[in-house]
């Protein structure tokens, strides 16, 4: 079978999101930080749905997605005398590749464990999930150019 897009010019398009769910396991199925005596580490990704796509047109890849993620977090504090483990919530509702600044809530959470993950946590967090974009183009971009 022989496939014509001389150039690379015609619309292709790929879905990715059995990729991304793989991909969003891999980097942060237990992704942790440690602040003085806290530990706060992702323990499970509840959800993963939306749509995710590199696509290629005019030759030039591109990618576009939309994803709604939860992710189940714990957080040890370690005294002295007993260890304390809370679990809640972090949830980016719309994570959208146009977005630098994903909107990230935080539920389940007293108002120290709160606040040490909107200070410490989320940072750090960030930093990685926004290497998304780039992973997935890099990863998927070749698969689409004859």
């Amino acid at each position: 079978m022989a496939v014509l897009n001389p150039n690379n010019w015609h619309w292709v398009d790929k879905n990715t999101l059995p990729w991304t769910k793989e991909y969003f396991n891999d980097k942060f199925l237990n992704y942790e930080i440690t602040e003085n005596d806290s530990k706060i580490a992702i323990t499970t990704i509840n959800k993963i749905n939306g749509d995710s796509n590199v696509s290629q047109r005019k030759g030039k890849p591109i990618c576009y997605f939309d994803l709604d993620i939860e992710f189940k977090v714990n957080v040890s504090n370690e005294d002295e005398s007993e260890e304390e483990n809370e679990e809640g919530f972090i949830s980016i509702p719309e994570f959208m590749h146009d977005d630098d600044e994903p909107y990230i809530t935080i539920k389940g959470f007293n108002s120290t464990n709160s606040q040490l993950i909107k200070s410490k946590f989320i940072p750090a967090f960030k930093s990685v999930l926004l290497n998304y974009q780039s992973d997935l183009l890099n990863e998927h971009s070749k698969d689409l150019q004859d």
